[in-house]
């Protein structure tokens, strides 16, 4: 939990002062070099002249810190694609690697002026609203635009045909668009939902909240402390042996060395026992793909690399690669301030939480009550467009870590009126055959729906008579997809 915002706001005004081209280019990998002028490689954070590294007791580089990862919260995983809208409405520039100045002074500025919304509630006797503005620890503006820096356009790589094979078989109680899902034990959940761990690299990135990150050092190790799920990596430094491979850990093994002042960490051995269901990366993660079906093998390596840059900065660096999943190596890169007013309370979650005995006890009670679905009141689409919607329908969410499809069907009334159905999806569980919900189509034939499913998904689209298509997407709290439906052949 964050509680102290302004100080972080005004230093990182400071540090970033200066003019940068802002174009696509490649970004040398974190180390010592990166110190100096405020540029791209050092995120426009100075390191001052003159200014040198703190060493511990013990003559280690001392990167020890109380940091933030929230403060980076608000940036999201993957950069936009060309075409695409932002915030506001506004088109997207996939080649638009930082905000500019103006744009980022502007956010400063906004930052700066809404307070700690935790502490006034505080101090004016609501615990409650306290403890919610506090969970969300509010982000603190960035100049980059996406967390991705390599590949250079910053999005995930195309993943492996088996690992999108392996996708539709893992667990998670983040529905995709049109599933429900059918909660039978703790196998129908992921890490996440079961509090085991965030696992990496998810783990070590940008989350919506509790993102308190500290760096501990004793001689010959360096522990990585994380407020989420309460989890600590301790990671030996130097030359020590490492363990048999044989045994496989849901963090991995990790062994760090110092390359000048700049601490590098290799994590290999990685638990990737199906039943985990741990993704590679979290949809917590801002922009991460939904449904948290993202699975990783045995292969995974992990590379990270933190380097101070000043007395209240450093930079972090995370490298994942995983040739039976990705097509390619990407890593993920961002600053992090160190605030040792942050606030840690207890993260009181423990594996298989409550959450798990609860969505199954439920589930069960609601097949068991098997409740009428409510009446759906035909909608007038005119006598030529009912008679191209009816029959059925299949369409394929643009979700880069799955490939499924989602059936609809239409039945024209006889009277310029349909109505819908989500008929399934090929995902497991998949026969559903319910109508659509809050569905219409205006004069323009906009079509939108939400798919009736426990956790609602949106649908928005376009009917295109002549081509028999609906071109949309679809969006829920995980995020969106675009999703074009088809006429399917009689």
């Amino acid at each position: 939990m964050q509680t102290i915002l302004g100080s972080a706001i005004r230093r990182s005004v400071a540090c970033a002062a200066g003019t940068a081209v802002f174009a696509l280019t490649a970004q040398a990998q974190t180390n010592d070099a990166i110190r100096g002028a405020p540029s791209e490689a050092n995120h426009f954070i100075a390191t001052p002249e003159g200014w040198v590294h703190p060493r511990t007791s013990w003559g280690d580089p001392d990167i020890q810190a109380t940091l933030n990862q929230m403060q980076a919260a608000g940036v999201p995983l993957e950069r936009c694609l060309a075409g695409s809208r932002g915030r506001g409405g506004q088109v997207c520039d996939p080649n638009k690697v930082w905000n500019t100045e103006e744009e980022y002074q502007g956010r400063v500025t906004a930052a700066a002026g809404r307070g700690d919304a935790s502490r006034q509630a505080l101090e004016e006797g609501r615990l409650a609203d306290s403890i919610r503005a506090g969970i969300t620890d509010p982000s603190i503006p960035q100049r980059q635009v996406n967390l991705i820096v390599s590949p250079a356009d910053g999005r995930l790589p195309e993943v492996t045909a088996w690992a999108k094979q392996r996708a539709l078989e893992m667990g998670s109680d983040w529905a995709l668009p049109g599933e429900t899902i059918d909660f039978q034990d703790q196998f129908d959940f992921d890490s996440w939902d079961r509090c085991s761990t965030r696992g990496l690299p998810s783990s070590m990135m940008p989350y919506r909240y509790n993102g308190g990150f500290k760096i501990i050092q004793s001689p010959g190790y360096v522990v990585f402390s994380l407020e989420m799920i309460h989890e600590a990596r301790v990671i030996p430094v130097g030359d020590v042996p490492t363990l048999d491979p044989a045994i496989k850990q849901l963090l991995g093994e990790s062994r760090g060395h110092w390359e000048g002042t700049t601490l590098v960490i290799e994590t290999t051995n990685f638990n990737t026992d199906p039943n985990l269901n741990l993704p590679l990366i979290n949809l917590a993660v801002v922009g991460g793909p939904p449904g948290n079906r993202f699975p990783t093998t045995d292969q995974m390596k992990i590379t990270e690399r933190v380097t101070r840059v000043n007395d209240e900065w450093w930079i972090y660096e995370i490298t994942t690669e995983d040739p039976g999943v990705l097509s390619a190596p990407f890593t993920v890169r961002y600053p992090m301030h160190h605030d040792p007013e942050y606030w840690w309370p207890e993260y009181a979650c423990h594996e298989d939480n409550v959450i798990v005995q609860n969505y199954v006890s439920a589930n069960r009670a609601e097949k068991a009550a098997n409740a009428p679905e409510p009446t759906q009141t035909p909608v007038q689409v005119g006598a030529e467009v009912a008679r191209m919607l009816d029959g059925r329908w299949v369409g394929r969410p643009d979700i880069h870590t799955i490939d499924y499809d989602i059936e609809i069907e239409f039945t024209d009334n006889g009277n310029g009126t349909v109505n819908g159905r989500l008929i399934g999806t090929t995902l497991r569980n998949g026969a559903i055959n319910r109508p659509l919900r809050v569905f219409q189509v205006t004069p323009e034939q906009r079509m939108s729906f939400t798919f009736p499913n426990a956790d609602p998904w949106s649908f928005n689209g376009q009917i295109d008579v002549a081509t028999q298509t609906i071109t949309g997407t679809t969006n829920s709290a995980q995020g969106g997809a675009p999703l074009v439906f088809s006429k399917a052949p009689n």
